[in-house]
């Protein structure tokens, strides 16, 4: 006989699809009631894959459609649970391991935002901060250091500096370059995604 007990420990926010619902719909839902975040048009979840291991929950078997919600942290001072620190190796820091294969999942989600801030790869459509962590305009400085946060890893300023140039623009103002304000060491050249 199986045992039907709700397992005891951590795990990733989730839901099961209501009968006529669609997966848009449920992801929806679960950031509401379980995560107390309002979905918006600006940021959606990404669809990482499916989880379908057959002992993935020895209950029953079930598939996760995982999502993945990429937000500032200024955005998550009203959510519900706890903002747990990601170590280098894509796993949770400090924390026992969560239950399922909900440390797989968030291993793949750490996977697939480092994809999408990896400077190497060269995209048809390259933004310079695909998930919007950093507000425009920023400074090259600003820009370098979300992608090293995302990364894990020191990137070469020089290096990096080339390679966004190309896809962003000074800010300007009545056809002067913008400069940042300069309280935190020499003024530095604003920029924006380029249009």
């Amino acid at each position: 006989m199986q045992d039907r007990r709700e397992p005891s420990g951590r795990s990733l926010p989730g839901g099961f699809i209501r009968e006529r619902w669609t997966v848009d719909r449920t992801v929806d839902d679960v950031l509401r009631r379980k995560v107390g975040i309002e979905p918006s048009d600006r940021n959606r979840p990404r669809l990482l894959r499916l989880f379908d291991d057959p002992d993935r929950d020895d209950r029953s078997w079930v598939i996760s459609a995982a999502h993945s919600l990429s937000l500032p942290e200024t955005e998550l001072l009203d959510a519900t649970g706890d903002l747990v620190p990601v170590g280098a190796d894509g796993r949770l820091r400090g924390e026992p391991r969560l239950l399922f294969d909900h440390d797989e999942i968030v291993s793949s989600a750490v996977e697939a935002l480092r994809e999408r801030y990896e400077i190497r790869y060269r995209y048809v459509d390259i933004h310079p901060d695909p998930d919007g962590f950093l507000p425009e305009p920023f400074t090259l400085r600003q820009l370098r250091k979300v992608h090293e946060a995302v990364v894990g890893a020191e990137l070469h300023k020089d290096n990096f500096n080339r390679r966004m140039r190309e896809y962003v623009e000074p800010l300007t103002r009545n056809g002067k370059v913008v400069v940042s304000d300069g309280l935190r060491g020499r003024p530095a050249t604003l920029y924006r995604k380029s249009r």
